[in-house]
């Protein structure tokens, strides 16, 4: 197998961009790993993810 970080950025949750990463890779029949996760605090604050994607 083989395995890759991936990073977002942005209004990844209010904009569903992390939820379509998420599907997206197990609809490929992989795997992920949430390596980091921080979500911004203001409705103006950016996220920030690290996943490990597996396949």
């Amino acid at each position: 197998m083989v395995s890759r970080n991936i990073e977002l950025k942005g209004h990844i949750i209010d904009s569903l961009i992390l939820p379509r990463v998420f599907e997206k890779i197990m609809n490929l029949n992989g795997e992920f790993n949430v390596i980091k996760f921080d979500i911004g605090k203001h409705k103006t604050d950016e996220s920030h993810a690290v996943l490990e994607v597996i396949g």
